[in-house]
């Protein structure tokens, strides 16, 4: 009953995707102790001949196969753990639509939690984009990097092997002199706190499985140009992910703002205190600072702070008017106008 429910939702998350079929179930027939599929025609993933035969587009095959785990990972947080080729099937597709990749055996199933999903899209994007201190961090996150890690070391290591390795299709990597590089990475990680976190055998066992098959399946496999439609998704550049980034943007504009326009205050009351005998900064020897110069300065921040907040909210506001323009909210739009406008206004008469 738990591997139909499994097979259900499989269904579900992969309801609009043409390219990837889900057997149906048949729950007149299915007890606790049965379980009755659709039966389903296809070629096994790892029957190399029968593929070419068929006249299957074998790189493309593994190409949409990862892309489905890429959904699965990322997006719905809730995964296949058991992609051996007996448990998925190709079959050739119409004229001009590719291969449809089938799924059966459901019975193993990973979940990732919110948070871990977050964690391993970041780590996800960190290679793409070859940044190793968002890997470092991602890492850490996850639990694989304990405390006392020496970070920045981590981060150089990781550069050198990204410089040596990115890009390289399967085929390449299967040509690599495999105890070299496990030489090199016992290098990287030689007397820093690196684990495999628990909560990852599934996640690890099904990136194994994908990567031995699909280094067999399409040799010139590449990762990165699989994987880079994907980043760009995350990275905000489709309309869902481009709200959500604005909408952080302008909360961590307007949090600034509010930061700047606190500092004259702040800076106000240190003085009072200061002039009232309260407390006294020694910076050593016989340097001293006397109230004076802290008006002056508190002055200089006042000048300074306001224009930059005002500045800060009048580019949110035009994003926003950009964003609801975008959005086809033409109230919303005309609304963040008028208030850049405003400020605008004030910035342009405060100068």
């Amino acid at each position: 009953m738990r591997e139909a429910a499994n097979c259900k939702r499989f269904q579900e998350m992969f309801a609009d995707d043409p390219s990837i079929y889900i057997p149906a179930v048949y729950d007149d027939y299915t007890t606790r102790r049965v379980l009755v599929l659709e039966w389903i025609e296809g070629i096994k993933i790892s029957e190399y001949a029968a593929l070419e035969a068929a006249g299957v587009d074998r790189l493309e095959a593994a190409n949409r196969r990862v892309a489905a785990y890429f959904h699965q990972f990322f997006e719905e947080g809730f995964f296949h753990a058991d992609p051996h080729p007996g448990n998925i099937f190709v079959k050739a597709g119409a004229l001009g639509s590719g291969p449809t990749i089938e799924f059966v055996d459901f019975g193993m199933v990973g979940a990732l939690s919110q948070s871990l999903k977050q964690a391993m899209r970041e780590l996800f994007l960190s290679v793409v984009t070859r940044d190793t201190e968002a890997m470092v961090r991602a890492l850490t996150e996850l639990g694989f990097i304990g405390k006392g890690a020496h970070t920045a070391q981590l981060s150089q290591g990781l550069s050198l092997l990204l410089e040596q390795y990115y890009g390289m299709t399967l085929g390449e990597v299967r040509e690599l002199d495999i105890p070299q590089v496990v030489e090199e990475i016992e290098q990287l990680l030689y007397d820093q706190p690196f684990q495999i976190p628990a909560q990852f055998t599934f996640v690890a066992r099904a990136i194994s499985t994908l990567v031995g098959v699909s280094t067999g399946l399409a040799p010139d496999f590449n990762f990165i140009e699989v994987a880079t439609p994907y980043a760009r998704t995350f990275m905000g550049l489709d309309t869902e992910a481009l709200g959500r980034a604005f909408q952080q943007l302008l909360r961590q504009l307007i949090e600034t703002a509010n930061t700047l326009l606190k500092m004259p205050r702040t800076l106000e009351r240190i003085l009072v205190k200061l002039e009232a005998g309260q407390f006294v900064i020694n910076l050593g020897g016989d340097i001293g600072i006397g109230a004076t110069a802290f008006r002056r300065r508190e002055r200089n921040g006042a000048e300074t702070a306001f224009p930059i907040a005002l500045a800060l909210m009048f580019i949110a506001c035009l994003g926003a008017a950009a964003f609801f323009l975008y959005d086809h909210d033409q109230f919303l739009s005309i609304l963040s106008l008028g208030l850049a406008a405003f400020l605008g206004l004030r910035l342009f008469f405060r100068w």
